[in-house]
């Protein structure tokens, strides 16, 4: 309680310690306020209110801005209380009163709520100044008339949230200064790392991890692991890091990635926001390590292949390693310890002193320490000789030898073999003599020759001439030389078996005679490297004249059978042809009959559906109505093109030719050619400077232009070129295949793609009517068909090349000026469409608008509740959220899910809920994997859908 404080005339306020004595001490009549007795309840109200409240208030009071403030507040105001109390706020604060009179004050006596977030401010308490935080809140108080008297400030202390605030931040610049700090050094070592949290999400990814992946940081950020890596399912990596979650473990392993195609090492670690993940590419370690294996089962092999034995021993104290092979050759069981007194004791006594002198020679440190020998050893038990070859390396420390290794091979059955092949030597000597065979060598390093004299008779040589590669060269026919020379370089090829077998002629040297010889020789290689060459030669040129005669009576024959099959072959082709053309003619006739009668009929109903619809436009005021004419016009209008393209096929169309300068008509289409070809395909025109005019339908020569257009644009990938080419033609002759025009003058029109082609096998069909390669709903097979059925129609024809590959070209051929086409005229009939009431609620489920709205009005005209769905999810939607419905109405060819899917998604959740397919497409396949739906076939009537749907219904 301060000092200053004496007993005021007023009891009132009760409460607020010392700030309520002040208010009950203080001279008020001095003030603008005036005693208290005379004050308004509105202020007596509100300082009953501020000494009551535990937060800090400060009432600023009339005009003046009279300050009265509670127990809490008095902190805010330090050395300025207690001279502040009921004083004007500009007498207290001075030059720091005005900023808050225009920032404050004068809002809040207009009405205005401020509000003042974590302001500081500087107080006095716990023994000295401090700094706090605080949010406060200026309300307007209003006397007992509604009028703004006074400024009610209120003040939160935000410190603990402010300071905490500051630490956090505080707190997270430093981590992000760690992590800075970590990813430098990360990316300092090289090694691949990366890291996900609790939801598999890539917090980071090194650099190194970025090249490997061949990724961005924009490309993983943020990203599951399995969307950036889809395939990783099932994978070790994957396995490893579910395993790390689970179990909160470490994971080490290698793998090889399917996702890089090379080996990793791998080590997962969790942490406390997910793993940490390190991983380097040991694809050549593991390479290596498969080489190794590799080479040493290749080692292996070639060990058992050639019965090498492998051995070691230390010299200094006469251990020895053999294998259980090499204990053999000494006649000894597998099981028997050897020494070297005992393996020294079974070289044969004639083979001991030259073997021994290898041996020392072998373990001087000034030699090179190999022991090379083939010797003799009679075996210990089994007393057999056996030769046998070594090849030995001894190691030194210091000067002493500390150990060998070495291979054994048994050699018995090659020392016999030579004696063996003398004996063979000379019964060939002795063969070669008999059969006149001349015998010959060649050196492939050094190209020197070895012949005998009855090679270097074949060449036209006397006896013992000296002979070399240029002389025998020389010698060869020259039509023969390349042959010959290959057939050298084949057998001196080491990836080939050696053998050199040929027959070629040689003109004698002295002697000029020609002469045939066969020779057959066989080339032997050392380390892949032509080492030797032996071969024998033959005479032949008796035998090859005997052939030449032969030859030339079977190619004589040859010829005559040749050219009677010729003639046989052109006969068949011909009758092949005629008949093929005749089968095509007849099946686009039988076609074109057809489809004749279905246009015709199709015409009378859609003139009467278009003269109708349009009457009705005229007179209805409607907007509802009017929009229902507009779309029966726009559907009846599509008929009516349709038509147009059935019609063309079958030449049954009203034509209305005209003279047409078919290059002005090209050049002001390329505007509408340019759009449809969407600006990834180049066009290119090149336009007959002297092109006579042409005598066709300006309509349909348009639409069969853009016709064209389209199918190359379809054919082609972005970036092709379509050219676009007029000439005139002249046909002198009949051409082949139906479609081409007969014999006259034409107006030629080309249009060439660089696409891919058309194959060999859809080739023969191209022209048939509701042929198509695009799937269903993206062409009605009509465009060629109705590009030929024109062109016939007109009085020309077309012609079609193509190059799988490469692209295709397809010429129409219109009349000129002079030639008028025939054309013929058609019928319309009229059709009446009648309505049922009924109240069921239906949802009609059609991704083209034109026929979902038609529809609906349709059913809402005959008394239904009609629901419209764009998709069949929309529609799944709708029956998820609650609607509805008695009945299912959907188009069977939609985007992302066919008719047939949503009825087969509608059964699995509403079985008892009836489904109607509405199909324009014939494809009883397709429709028969869902036969509990009704099929409505397109186009159908009002009282075809009435009857679909009682059916469907009861």
């Amino acid at each position: 309680m301060g000092k200053d404080l004496h007993p005021g005339p007023s009891a009132w306020p009760a409460s607020g310690g010392e700030m309520g004595a002040r208010v009950r001490a203080f001279d008020w009549e001095k003030t603008p306020l005036g005693p208290i007795s005379s004050w308004p309840q509105s202020l007596k109200t509100t300082i009953d209110l501020m000494m009551a409240s535990q937060l800090a208030m400060n009432l600023i009071w009339g005009p003046e801005r009279i300050l009265i403030y509670n127990e809490i507040h008095r902190a805010f105001m330090g050395t300025k209380h207690p001279r502040a109390f009921g004083r004007p706020g500009r007498e207290v604060w001075g030059e720091v009163w005005e900023a808050a009179e225009a920032a404050i004050h004068r809002r809040v006596f207009a009405g205005e709520t401020v509000t003042l977030e974590d302001h500081p401010w500087t107080l006095l308490r716990n023994g000295g100044p401090e700094e706090a935080f605080f949010t406060s809140y200026f309300t307007p108080i209003h006397d007992e008339t509604g009028a703004v008297v006074a400024n009610l400030a209120t003040a939160f202390e935000t410190t603990n949230a402010v300071k905490e605030k500051a630490e956090r931040d505080r707190a997270e610049r430093a981590l992000r200064k760690n992590e800075a700090r970590l990813r430098e050094v990360l990316e300092g070592i090289g090694e691949a790392f990366y890291a996900l949290d609790q939801n598999q999400r890539f917090l980071y990814a090194s650099r190194k991890a970025l090249e490997i992946w061949d990724k961005k940081p924009d490309d993983l950020i943020g990203l599951p692991f399995l969307s950036a890596f889809p395939n990783a399912v099932g994978t070790p990596d994957y396995e490893a890091h579910r395993r790390a979650f689970e179990t909160g473990t470490a994971q080490h392993f290698e793998s090889l990635s399917p996702l890089i195609g090379h080996w990793f090492e791998v080590d997962i670690y969790p942490t406390s926001t997910g793993v940490s993940v390190a991983f380097r590419d040991i694809h050549r370690r593991k390479h290596a390590e498969a080489l190794l294996r590799a080479s040493e089962a290749r080692l292996k092999a070639a060990a058992e292949l050639v019965g090498l034995s492998p051995y070691s021993g230390d010299p200094r104290t006469g251990a020895l390693d053999w294998d259980a092979r090499l204990k053999a050759m000494w006649g000894l069981p597998a099981d028997t310890i050897v020494d070297a007194p005992m393996a020294v004791a079974a070289i044969h006594p004639d083979d001991q002193a030259r073997v021994a002198a290898a041996w020392e020679a072998s373990l001087d440190p000034a030699s090179d320490g190999v022991f090379v020998a083939e010797y003799r050893v009679l075996g210990i038990e089994d007393g057999i000789e056996r030769w046998v070859s070594t090849h030995a390396q001894n190691f030194f420390e210091g000067r002493q030898p500390v150990g060998f290794i070495g291979a054994i091979r048994e050699i018995t059955e090659e020392k016999h073999a030579g004696s063996r092949l003398r004996e063979s030597e000379a019964r060939l000597k002795a063969a070669v003599d008999l059969a006149r065979l001349g015998c010959y060598a060649w050196n492939p390093q050094s190209n020197k020759l070895q012949w005998d004299d009855t090679v270097r008779g074949m060449w036209g040589l006397p006896a013992g001439a000296v002979v070399d590669y240029e002389v025998w060269r020389s010698c060869v026919h020259p039509d023969d030389l390349a042959r010959v020379e290959a057939a050298i370089q084949r057998c001196a090829d080491p990836r080939s078996d050696g053998v050199y077998n040929i027959e070629y002629r040689v003109i004698g040297k002295t002697d000029g005679v020609e002469r045939w010889i066969a020779t057959r020789g066989q080339t032997s290689f050392d380390n892949d490297v032509p080492a030797s060459f032996f071969g024998v030669a033959l005479e032949i040129t008796d035998r090859k004249r005997i052939e030449e005669r032969l030859e030339r009576r079977v190619e004589e024959r040859t010829r005559e059978l040749e050219e009677a099959n010729k003639q046989l072959g052109a006969q068949m082709e011909q009758r092949e042809i005629a008949e093929a053309e005749s089968q095509q003619l007849q099946r686009i006739d039988a076609i074109g009959q057809i489809t004749s009668g279905v246009a015709h009929d199709f015409n009378n109903l859609l003139s009467v559906v278009l003269t109708n619809a349009r009457m009705l436009s005229r007179n209805l005021r409607d907007p509802g109505d009017q929009e229902g004419c507009e779309l029966v016009l726009g559907a009846a209008q599509r008929g009516a093109n349709l038509t147009s393209q059935l019609l063309a096929f079958s030449r049954q169309q009203r034509l209305e030719p005209k003279v047409v300068d078919l290059n002005s008509t090209i050049v002001k289409m390329s505007g509408l050619l340019n759009a449809s070809l969407r600006g990834a395909i180049q066009l290119r025109t090149n336009l007959a400077a002297d092109l006579c005019p042409a005598l066709v339908d300006l309509t349909q020569i348009q639409s069969v232009i853009l016709n064209l257009v389209i199918n190359a644009r379809d054919a082609m990938r972005p970036g092709g070129t379509l050219t676009l080419e007029t000439f005139n033609a002249i046909t002198d002759k009949e051409l082949s295949g139906p479609e081409a025009p007969a014999p006259g003058k034409y107006v030629g029109l080309a249009v060439r793609d660089t696409g891919m082609g058309i194959p060999d096998d859809v080739l023969p069909h191209v022209f048939e009517p509701f042929f198509t390669t695009k799937g269903p709903g993206k062409g009605s097979g009509l465009g060629l068909a109705q590009v030929i059925g024109f062109a016939k129609q007109s009085g020309g024809g077309i012609a079609l090349k193509t190059h799988v590959g490469e692209g295709t070209s397809v010429t129409v051929f219109l009349p000129c000026a002079e030639v008028v086409p025939r054309v013929r005229k058609r019928e319309s009939d009229a059709e009446q469409i009648s309505t049922v009431e009924l109240k069921p609620c239906i949802l009609v489920v059609d991704d083209d608008q034109a026929v979902l709205r038609s529809t609906v009005r349709v059913l809402e005209a005959v008394g239904y509740a009609a629901v419209a769905a764009a998709s069949g999810q929309e529609a799944l939607e709708l029956i998820a959220n609650g609607l509805k419905m008695e009945l299912v109405l959907a188009d069977f060819a939609m985007p992302e899910m066919t008719g047939v899917e949503l009825a087969k998604a509608i059964r699995a959740t509403h079985p008892d809920l009836p489904v109607i397919i509405v199909t324009g497409y014939g494809d009883r396949e397709t429709l028969e994997e869902f036969r509990e739906a009704q099929i409505l076939r397109k186009p159908y009537d009002e009282d075809g859908l009435m009857k679909a749907i009682l059916t469907a219904l009861t």
